[in-house]
């Protein structure tokens, strides 16, 4: 048995999984989405051109098909090596993309440099693999959640992925599978559209959210203090007027507002987009606390 597998067998006890409903229900779930927000907006100041193209859903959904086929092929679980061919025809993702669609996201991914091609004696296959790059920054992703679940309970996430690289490769295709199959995920209500289905993707979200301190009782209007549309667009390289617009639609379905001069202080968020943003991201905590529980009893049990 590998050293590395007995001290994990001796020190890290397996995981729990968790429902939606039982993260909502945790005391402690907001703090811990408010940390992860913080630590994935760090992660696109490490990337941002990256992260930003990603951000947007419909290829953040692509992205993550692109990373379950890669690291299934990885750990063995398929034969068949990640292609755009085999990508652009797997039907979930046409619910949110068109075949030319998803080879598109691909080739902007490709350029990014978060794939590579790899030579295969088949010219006709061109399979592509992750890059270093793009596996650090999903391995930064995967560990920021881990930390997450690891506040609700004191769990040992964290550390087993740091000490076990393989955990994110067996654990992150059944948790990318199940949210893209999962109309609770990739179908969120509209006033997280407003923000998700951009090129802002769920950055200001995360932003906006993570202002409102997660031990406060929610109100209708949940004020944050200054809001200023330049600090947004400076912080993740966008247009001033495109940040504008998006605050702009938000603000029309009643989810944000100022109550002093339009774009300076006494900014707010509706309790409703808070709770939503909520139960959504608790969509993900769920796939994720039960693909790392599945992924732990296999490696370690």
């Amino acid at each position: 048995m590998p050293a590395i597998e007995q001290e994990i067998r001796q020190d890290a006890r397996i995981p729990s999984g968790y429902s939606v409903q039982e993260l909502l229900a945790s005391p402690l779930f907001a703090t811990s989405l408010t940390e992860a927000a913080s630590r994935l907006i760090g992660i696109y100041h490490e990337a941002p051109r990256s992260v930003r193209y990603t951000s947007d859903l419909r290829r953040w959904l692509v992205a993550q098909a692109a990373l379950a086929f890669y690291f299934e092929n990885r750990t063995g679980v398929s034969r068949e090596d990640l292609t755009v061919t085999r990508l652009t025809e797997f039907g979930p993702l046409h619910e949110f993309a068109s075949r030319n669609t998803i080879a598109s996201y691909m080739a902007q991914m490709r350029q990014y440099k978060l794939f590579t091609e790899r030579e295969s004696r088949d010219k006709r296959l061109r399979p592509l693999v992750l890059s270093e790059a793009a596996e650090h920054l999903i391995r930064n992703w995967f560990d920021s959640h881990m930390a997450s679940l690891d506040l609700l309970d004191g769990g040992e996430r964290l550390a087993v992925s740091q000490a076990d690289p393989r955990l994110l490769y067996y654990a992150h295709p059944p948790a990318a599978r199940a949210l893209i199959a999962d109309p609770r995920w990739d179908d969120p209500p509209e006033s997280l559209k407003t923000f998700t289905f951009t090129n802002l993707g769920s950055n200001v979200i995360h932003d906006l959210v993570a202002r409102f301190p997660s031990g406060s009782t929610l109100s209708e209007r949940c004020y944050v203090g200054e809001l200023k549309p330049g600090t947004l667009a400076s912080r993740y390289h966008v247009s001033r007027t495109h940040i504008v617009r998006v605050l702009n639609r938000a603000k029309a379905l009643g989810d944000i507002g100022w109550d002093g001069s339009q774009y300076g202080d006494n900014f707010w968020i509706s309790a409703r987009l808070i709770e939503g943003y909520r139960r959504w991201q608790a969509v993900k905590f769920e796939a994720l606390s039960r693909s790392i529980h599945g992924a732990c009893v296999r490696l370690y049990a």
